[in-house]
């Protein structure tokens, strides 16, 4: 059984670079600093190539948030092209890299795709109507709902039977709907 292939530092070092730049929106990294100090004075056009190579896989290895088996058939893959074939050191590289890096960017990834509040926790009770104006809303439940968003928000409102049967019908909908496009 032939032996793993060694980690390129060097790439790692530049794999961590690109991945500070885009994934984290550090402006400190720019290509001079990759070019010169990370990659030893590569040529300009050799840079260019190295990194639309190396941010191309990164962003498909991110974007399909690939887990370690699929990672794996897909540097395999990448391994069997005839033109710009990955070598075993560079896959090994991105695995290493992958392996650190993969829960830290897929929070960044679902974070930068959030652009409203998220709902942090729902609470409900069932309140049970007892002294009311009229005889037709004694002895009524009405749910009553609150909601806390992350940014601190709270909101409340209450339901009717009727009213919370209309919402889970739309919750319903929603579901279906995620579904369907989950599935294509």
């Amino acid at each position: 059984m032939a032996a793993p292939a060694a980690v390129d530092k060097t790439l790692l070092a530049f794999l961590n670079g690109i991945a500070k730049r885009v994934y984290f929106k550090d402006d400190s990294i720019s290509d001079e600093l990759l070019r010169t100090e990370v990659l030893g004075g590569i040529s300009e056009t050799e840079f260019n190539q190295k990194l639309r190579r190396f941010q191309l896989l990164l962003n498909s290895i991110a974007t399909a948030d690939m887990n370690y088996n699929q990672l794996d058939a897909f540097l395999k893959s990448q391994m069997q092209k005839r033109e710009g074939a990955l070598t075993a050191s560079e896959a090994a590289t991105i695995t290493k890299f992958w392996q650190s890096h993969k829960s830290k960017i897929h929070d960044t990834l679902v974070k930068d795709s959030t652009w409203d509040n998220q709902m942090k926790s729902l609470n409900w009770r069932i309140d049970v109507c007892t002294k009311a104006r009229h005889l037709d809303q004694l002895n009524q439940p009405t749910a009553i709902v609150e909601m806390k968003l992350e940014q601190g928000d709270l909101i409340r409102f209450e339901l009717t039977q009727q009213k919370l049967e209309g919402l889970l019908e739309q919750v319903d909908a929603i579901e279906q709907a995620i579904t369907t496009h989950s599935q294509s």
